[in-house]
């Protein structure tokens, strides 16, 4: 199966409207890792109900909201920032997007102010596609793709970023942004 080269970190994946999987049904994925082996990102679309403090005794006193990344690994925890220049060991997606970097660092940050709370979104779990197997939901147009940018994920609410994500990307995408979940409710 060929190799993608069109998506790497940093690309976006939005799904189809139509797409039925209940775990990517009107989700946005940022990929931050595409290579032949496999692919890893995670879904910027869906908060949880579990806030920082409920996971990290580190972070006891930071309620702030945790995403689902995706069904894989759900007790692990993941992060995307805007301040990959500020955080050791982030990995640039953009280049004003991070992905990781030394979790202790950020919690001083957050506290000291040097990092601001709309800066920084945490995930659990992650949304990842084994070999070929992304290559091939590509060719089945399961996924529409895109850029990130900072504004869909530091800006716009979650429940607007598949919406946004598509309406960025205007024509046929910007209409598909309004088709109902259900179409035979139309």
């Amino acid at each position: 199966m060929a190799f993608n080269p069109l998506i790497h970190p940093g690309s976006l994946l939005i799904s189809d409207p139509f797409l039925q999987d209940p775990h990517f049904a009107r989700t946005v994925v940022l990929i931050c890792e595409h290579q032949p082996a496999g692919s890893f990102g995670l879904v910027v679309n869906q908060p949880m109900e579990v806030m920082l403090n409920d996971l990290v005794p580190a972070a006891s006193d930071m309620n702030m909201p945790v995403y689902s990344g995706g069904p894989v690994a759900a007790d692990t925890l993941h992060f995307i920032h805007k301040r990959p220049d500020l955080l050791e060991e982030s990995v640039f997606l953009q280049k004003d997007i991070g992905w990781c970097g030394n979790f202790f660092q950020i919690i001083h940050l957050l506290r000291s102010g040097d990092l601001d709370r709309s800066e920084i979104l945490f995930f659990l779990g992650y949304s990842g596609w084994g070999e070929g197997q992304l290559d091939q939901e590509l060719k089945e147009k399961t996924w529409i793709t895109s850029e990130a940018t900072t504004p869909l994920l530091f800006q716009v609410s979650p429940g607007r970023r598949w919406q946004y994500s598509l309406n960025q990307l205007g024509g046929d995408y910007a209409q598909m942004a309004n088709y109902p979940i259900d179409p035979q409710l139309n």
